[in-house]
């Protein structure tokens, strides 16, 4: 029969059981809550002696748990209930997820909180020896409230069902700072999550392929889990979805950041088929943006509709021009690159010239640190003016999750790696502290005040529902954003020195800056297999450098070595 049926696809996720950790909250009748925490067979009996017993017996409060699994994660609930009395039948349950204690508790419309892409906030019915699972989104914390009255209900068990692509961490990342090492692990594992059969930018809201958010997704992924096919399954989704003249989610600058991702997945894989493939969409996009390019270095975008939309933080600011630029000419450099690997030499110069009238046409340095840093990238400003002027004042104030590794990159590039550490510490730092267990949509370091903690129901302040801006107003912000990974590829490339010098990493450099630590070392894998690193600081004030590299790849060590 299985063989008679019209299939689609088939889901590459495993799922496994989370036990909840911890009580936070309860209300109305409830009691034996202590056996929520014990482990028990993931199957429903006609006798349970160990149940949480939730009872409304007509007017008062509800009776109502919440419950803290101790890590956000990607997937639903699994309720297992033996019995129940109720005078109007089946017992109705809610049930309300949250990634902080009080987004949990809220109701929808409540400082933004919403069901958008993801429903979180919801009604279903629980009946006797019932085992049933529900919902898909992202989450820590869930409440469950018994809406029916005069009504008991005996719970065997309340299970996290943690759905996820079973991959391996084939890169890492362990230094002399502690902070640092939870920093790449979260990192790592905020990606993770995100990696479905594409990737995503969220695992609650925005459960979309946005191509001009993946580029930091994509450094992430090839620094800790490699080769994976998500990557080119979400660029050709959205060559796809919005065919030529169409720009990828209909963004012009999102063209940029898709040529930008191919190049650098095809320079770290060295394969041909991707572009090959998509020659036709590949010259098509690069025709259109060169003809957005004017003779005197000046550009189109203004007629487009959010023709210079960097990010949200720089949204509408006169300021995000030049970093739009800076990213316009970055994008050419790539296309010419692609254009090689097709054997298109005409278009590649005509790339290339347009390129080089973008840079003609460069705008002081932008008072923001996002279009600075990428103007830095681009080699549109001097990097120690721009670490100066704009990128070190205020440290991590002005930094954003999308464009961290953009700006701490640029102030490597300053030669001002210490300072670069101290700032991601300080913000990524942050989060950690409010007891993240994944990196966000978006984070200020001054949301960061007394009694701020996603676990919190205690206190006026609340730093989910009382922050965010733009499309991440209160509750609706993502708390897993897979943009705000990328320090894992900041730390392997810059700290550990990784760098790929030519396609399929057929040769690297290895060119550790230490800044202010002791040592780092980690794992870094490529096409032929993992390269070790070891980097340890000498007596002699100079570095010493350990490595293990597959055979086929080359590895250089040259004059970039220093603290």
């Amino acid at each position: 029969m299985i063989s008679k049926m019209n299939f689609c696809g088939q889901d590459e996720k495993i799922k496994k059981y989370l036990m909840p950790e911890k009580l936070l909250y309860k209300a109305g009748d409830v009691s034996g809550e202590e056996n929520i925490f014990i482990k028990k067979d993931i199957q429903i009996s006609t006798t349970e002696p160990d149940c949480l017993v939730m009872s409304n017996s007509g007017g008062g409060e509800h009776a109502a748990v919440l419950l803290d699994f101790g890590f956000e994660f990607s997937g639903g609930v699994k309720i297992l209930t033996e019995v129940f009395g109720c005078d109007s039948g089946i017992p109705e349950f809610r049930l309300v997820f949250g990634e902080s204690a009080r987004e949990a508790m809220s109701d929808i419309g409540e400082k933004n909180s919403t069901n958008d892409h993801s429903v979180r906030d919801f009604t279903v019915r629980l009946p006797m020896f019932s085992d049933m699972e529900f919902a898909q989104t992202g989450y820590r914390f869930i409440r469950i409230e018994l809406l029916s009255d005069n009504a008991t209900v005996k719970i065997k068990s309340v299970l996290g069902v943690f759905t996820y692509r079973d991959i391996p961490y084939l890169g890492s990342f362990r230094c002399s700072d502690g902070e640092l090492n939870d920093i790449y692990g979260v990192a790592a594992y905020t990606c993770h999550l995100n990696m479905q059969g594409m990737i995503w930018d969220g695992i609650k809201r925005d459960r979309l392929v946005w191509i001009g958010d993946m580029h930091p997704e994509m450094l992430t992924v090839r620094t800790v889990f490699g080769n994976d096919p998500c990557i080119l399954r979400g660029l050709d989704f959205a060559s796809r979805n919005n065919p030529l003249p169409m720009y990828p989610n209909n963004m012009v600058t999102y063209a940029m950041w898709w040529l930008l991702i191919a190049r650098d997945w095809y320079f770290y894989t060295g394969e041909t088929d991707f572009a090959l493939s998509h020659r036709e969409y590949i010259k098509g996009l690069l025709e259109q943006l060169c003809a957005l390019v004017e003779s005197d270095g000046g550009d189109k975008l203004g007629q487009l509709d959010m023709g210079y939309f960097l990010d949200w933080p720089t949204y509408g600011k006169e300021e995000a021009k030049a970093g739009v630029r800076a990213l316009f000419a970055m994008s050419l450099d790539a296309g010419a690159e692609l254009c090689g690997v097709m054997g298109e030499k005409e278009l590649a110069d005509k790339c290339l010239k347009k390129c080089k009238l973008l840079g003609s046409k460069v705008s002081d340095v932008s008072e923001l640190k996002a279009p600075a840093a990428l103007m830095v990238l681009a080699g549109h400003t001097d990097p120690v003016s721009a670490a100066e002027k704009v990128l070190l004042p205020g440290g991590a104030k002005g930094f954003s999750t999308f464009m961290s590794y953009y700006m701490l990159s640029a102030l490597a590039d300053a030669g001002k790696t210490a300072e670069a550490l101290s700032i991601l510490k300080t913000y990524y730092g942050g989060m950690l502290k409010a007891g993240a267990t994944t990196f966000w949509e978006d984070f200020d370091i001054d949301w960061l005040k007394d009694g701020a903690a996603l676990d919190s129901l205690s206190g006026e302040y609340d730093i989910h529902g009382d922050n965010g801006a733009h499309c991440y107003v209160g509750y609706r912000h993502s708390l897993c954003h897979g943009w705000s990974s990328a320090p894992a590829a900041f730390l392997a490339e810059r700290v550990l020195g990784i760098r790929i010098l030519e396609p399929g990493c057929r040769r690297i450099g290895i060119y550790p800056e230490l800044g202010g630590l002791e040592w780092a070392e980690g794992e870094y894998p490529t096409p032929y297999g993992t390269v070790s690193v070891k980097c340890r600081k000498t007596g002699e004030g100079k570095i010493s450098v350990e490595y293990k590299a597959p055979e086929q790849v080359k590895v250089d060590t040259g004059s970039g070595v220093s603290m």
